[in-house]
C-alpha cells in the first residue's frame, strides 16, 4: 500500500509541471502583477502586465492583462494609450466578456472630449458601431422591461454592471453610474 501511494505521489511530482503552465516564468509575472494590484501598487502592476503580455500573449490570462492596462490608463486620464489599448483588446478578443466594457470605456473617451454630431468620420464611425451593437441586441424583459444586469470584473477590482432598459442603457462602474445611453 505504502509503494503504491509513493508511486502516485512520484508520478503526480513528475508528472504534474510539464502540464501545468502556471509554473512558467510568465504566470509568475502575472501572479506578481495580480499580487501588486491586491498590495495596492498599480505602478508595479503595470509593469508586470506589460511583461508578461509582451512574452506570452497567447496565454488564457491575456485579455484580463491588456483589459486591465487600458482600464489603467484611462483612471490615469492617459486616453491615447487607453484607446490604443482596449482597440487593441477589441481586435484580439471580440468574444471576450470584456470587450463590450472596453467599448463602452472608449464610448467615455470619444463623448468626453466632443459631442457626438462634433465627431471626426472615424470617431463618428467607431460611437454608430458601438451603438449599434448594443442596442440591436435582442431583448428579453424579465420584470419591469429590464433585463438582467451583464457583470464584469477586471483586475484591478473595478466592478461594471449594464442595466438594459427599453429606452435607455445604464452602466454602472464600482456602484457609480459610468454612462448612460439612449437609442
Amino acid at each position: 500500500m505504502k509503494t503504491k501511494l509513493l508511486s502516485l505521489c512520484l508520478i503526480i511530482l513528475l508528472l504534474g509541471p510539464l502540464g501545468c503552465a502556471t509554473l512558467s516564468e510568465t504566470s509568475d509575472r502575472y501572479r506578481s502583477a495580480v499580487g501588486a494590484i491586491e498590495n495596492n501598487q498599480p505602478y508595479f502592476a503595470v509593469v508586470y502586465l506589460k511583461s508578461f503580455l509582451k512574452d506570452d500573449p497567447q496565454s488564457i490570462y491575456a485579455p484580463a492583462a491588456t483589459f486591465a492596462l487600458g482600464e489603467y490608463y484611462f483612471d490615469n486620464s492617459d486616453y491615447f494609450n487607453a484607446l490604443t489599448t482596449l482597440s487593441d483588446f477589441i481586435h484580439r478578443y471580440p468574444k471576450d466578456k470584456g470587450a463590450v466594457f472596453a467599448k463602452l470605456i472608449i464610448y467615455k473617451i470619444i463623448t468626453g472630449f466632443k459631442k457626438e454630431e462634433d465627431a471626426g468620420d472615424q470617431e463618428s464611425e467607431l460611437i454608430k458601431e458601438i451603438r449599434k451593437e448594443l442596442f440591436s441586441q435582442p431583448l428579453f424583459l424579465i420584470f419591469y422591461d429590464k433585463k438582467l444586469p451583464r457583470p464584469y470584473k477586471s483586475l484591478f477590482k473595478n466592478s461594471y454592471l449594464v442595466y438594459d432598459y427599453v429606452d435607455k442603457m445604464k452602466v454602472f462602474r464600482n456602484d457609480k453610474i459610468f454612462l448612460e445611453l439612449s437609442p
